[in-house]
């Protein structure tokens, strides 16, 4: 597996994945849109010759967002995720992020063990975020401050 920035020739790929992967799938368009954000960062996992992963990122350092995080029912369980996420905070960090944040459905277990796995601790509930069903939304975040350095108070949660 490789992973590796996202290049606009990957969309078809991931527009098939998303809509088969996920339950209220992103539009062409919003992907579209997320690939050219200014402040965006997303990689790709291939295995092999195709797709089977992705990841898009907000950066504004010395804050991040993972804003959506997808993997081929095809290729879970193989640890694309888990690839995706120690490449995209090793980036991040190198990017001058020292904290990532994310919100999953309070339901996700399989979200909520990998990112568990992956060190993100909660830190907040966003109630009702969710649509389709109505649903919570938990705030995890993930500190990637270099050991003995303290983060910022201005970064230290919402």
């Amino acid at each position: 597996m490789i992973v590796r920035p996202l290049h606009p020739e990957d969309l078809a790929r991931i527009e098939r994945i998303e809509q088969g992967a996920m339950p209220s799938p992103w539009s062409g368009a919003a992907l579209r849109e997320e690939i050219g954000a200014a402040n965006g960062f997303a990689l790709v996992a291939a295995c092999g010759e195709t797709v089977c992963g992705y990841a898009f990122f907000r950066i504004v350092p010395p804050e991040s967002e993972l804003l959506h995080l997808v993997v081929d029912p095809e290729w879970r369980r193989r640890q694309v995720a888990t690839t995706l996420l120690d490449r995209a905070m090793a980036e991040l960090a190198a990017q001058g992020c020292i904290v990532c944040f994310l919100e999953v459905r309070a339901s996700n277990a399989a979200a909520l063990r990998l990112y568990a796995r992956t060190g993100f601790v909660r830190t907040g509930t966003r109630k009702h975020y969710y649509s389709q069903p109505v649903e919570d939304a938990l705030l995890l975040t993930r500190d990637m401050a270099p050991a003995g350095e303290e983060r910022n108070e201005d970064t230290a949660g919402c």
